[in-house]
């Protein structure tokens, strides 16, 4: 499945390092800033089997990694198995309808 989790960074340089240091982990990844709830976002995707041990330990390899700036990792989704060819972050969050499992939600 692809699996995109999201980290919760102070500002645009630390959401850059963080991007930074998980595609040098092995991820694909995104900023972004969300004008409504004044927060910048790194989300980290990756294409994986979603059981229970590995999503908690992608969350703490991603807690490790975004710490050092400041980040805290802020929930995951999925929209399901990965499609053939893979498909990008903004695709997956259109099919989601932007629900989020896992976080605080917003999404």
């Amino acid at each position: 499945m692809d699996v995109d989790f999201a980290v919760l960074v102070p500002d645009e340089a630390a959401a850059d390092d963080v991007a930074e240091d998980a595609l040098e982990a092995g991820f694909d990844t995104e900023v972004s800033w969300d004008e409504e709830a004044g927060e910048w976002t790194c989300y980290c995707s990756k294409t994986m089997v979603a059981t229970y041990e590995d999503l908690r330990a992608v969350q703490e390899e991603l807690r490790a990694l975004a710490a050092p700036h400041g980040g805290v990792p802020d929930g995951w989704e999925t929209a399901g198995n990965a499609p053939e060819g893979g498909s990008s972050m903004e695709e997956r969050r259109e099919i989601s309808h932007g629900e989020r499992l896992g976080g605080r939600g917003g999404w």
